[in-house]
């Protein structure tokens, strides 16, 4: 359920506004797989989602899916994935060397799930 949104910011000076752009990259920008397991509920037991993340937006290519929340630069995930009433909290963290882990739960829908997941960059 996943990932979330890597950390970009342009920094501009008054003086050299118009010669000088700084941009920090993403290093968190690509695609990743993420499979959540389920620990206690009655959710599939293992689950495998397509996530992207580009220029701090991340989404799941072909679901209507929110995601709310970021990575900081050190890679600490705080996010909130929505789909209709159901919302899936989820922590963790990632690397910038490509893997990552931490855990989720379900709230506001009709089925209460926890569990974990781990995150792999793909491209």
């Amino acid at each position: 359920m996943i990932l979330v949104a890597g950390l970009t910011a342009g920094i501009h000076s008054p003086v050299y506004a118009a010669s000088k752009n700084l941009r920090v990259p993403n290093q968190f920008d690509g695609s990743w797989t993420i499979v959540a397991t389920t620990v206690d509920g009655p959710c599939a037991a293992n689950t495998r989602y397509r996530v992207r993340i580009k220029d701090s937006d991340a989404s799941i290519p072909g679901e209507e899916i929110d995601i709310d929340g970021g990575v900081s630069a050190g890679g600490a995930v705080q996010a909130t994935i929505t789909q209709g009433s159901n919302k899936v909290p989820i922590a963790g963290s990632l690397t910038a060397k490509g893997n990552g882990s931490g855990t989720w739960r379900t709230s506001g829908g009709l089925v209460a799930c926890s569990g974990s997941w781990s995150a792999q960059r793909s491209g």
